[in-house]
């Protein structure tokens, strides 16, 4: 959504607080995002995982590149630890809410405007449409129970880092990676350190940490305790500015 941390923090002063249409946001907050970047991380317990419990498969550049990122938060103050919380896998509670949601949105539009909608997301309507009534519901009871062990976790650590992918960028035009290290995935299962923070709530940011041999691009996820988007923000600067990325730009290679 931004190039650098500082924009992210101008855009959360800009959009953050209460929308009378939103049952689910929060009350006004005072908090001004850009002057929260500067401040100590000394002390901190960040806990640096390759694995949530569920991630099937990590391409071995993205862990080495991410494991270094982590390593140099104790050149912030932080105590890093290696944790592997074993935690059950969330995407069947996350399938169900995503992808029931968009059926039940876009669902009617496949009488009328089917030829409007993506192809692969006609499929995935179709598929969701077949299941039971309670699938949605069951999914939101899943997410809660799932929520209680990730907040646990929380009450020890600050920060949670993770890859943001298993693999670097594939190629354009697919809608998953098919496979990652030779390890051949179902659809979804290559955002498997992501959208387990989207059933919580904790905020998140993905910052560039490196580039692989061929000059794709890896970003090093920062998960934070729910609210703490000054945390996560503080974290993604501090990183940025020790190891700064933005004048990086990708060859451009003209089309022959």
């Amino acid at each position: 959504m931004t190039r650098t941390v500082a924009d992210a923090a101008l855009m959360l002063n800009v959009t953050a607080g209460p929308a009378g249409r939103d049952q689910y946001s929060l009350p006004a907050d005072t908090t001004d995002y850009v002057k929260a970047l500067k401040g100590s991380m000394k002390g901190w317990r960040v806990a640096w995982c390759d694995d949530l419990g569920s991630t099937k498969a990590l391409d071995p550049e993205v862990k080495a590149l991410c494991a270094k990122a982590a390593r140099r938060f104790t050149d912030l103050g932080c105590r890093v630890e290696s944790v592997k919380p074993k935690w059950p896998n969330p995407q069947p509670a996350w399938e169900g809410l995503f992808c029931g949601g968009i059926a039940a949105r876009l669902g009617p539009a496949l009488k009328t405007r089917r030829s409007d909608i993506d192809p692969n997301l006609v499929k995935l309507i179709e598929k969701t449409q077949k299941w039971k009534a309670n699938h949605y519901i069951d999914s939101w009871f899943a997410r809660l129970d799932w929520n209680t062990g990730v907040q646990k976790f929380f009450e020890k650590y600050t920060l949670l880092l993770t890859p943001t992918l298993p693999c670097p960028p594939f190629a354009i035009g697919l809608d998953n990676a098919k496979s990652v290290n030779g390890t051949r995935l179902a659809p979804y299962e290559w955002l498997t350190f992501t959208f387990p923070f989207n059933l919580t709530g904790n905020p998140a940011a993905s910052i560039p940490c490196g580039f692989t041999k061929d000059g794709l691009p890896v970003g090093l996820q920062i998960v934070g305790r729910r609210f703490d988007d000054v945390g996560v923000l503080r974290a993604s600067a501090a990183f940025e500015q020790m190891c700064p990325w933005q004048d990086a730009r990708p060859p451009l290679t003209p089309k022959m």
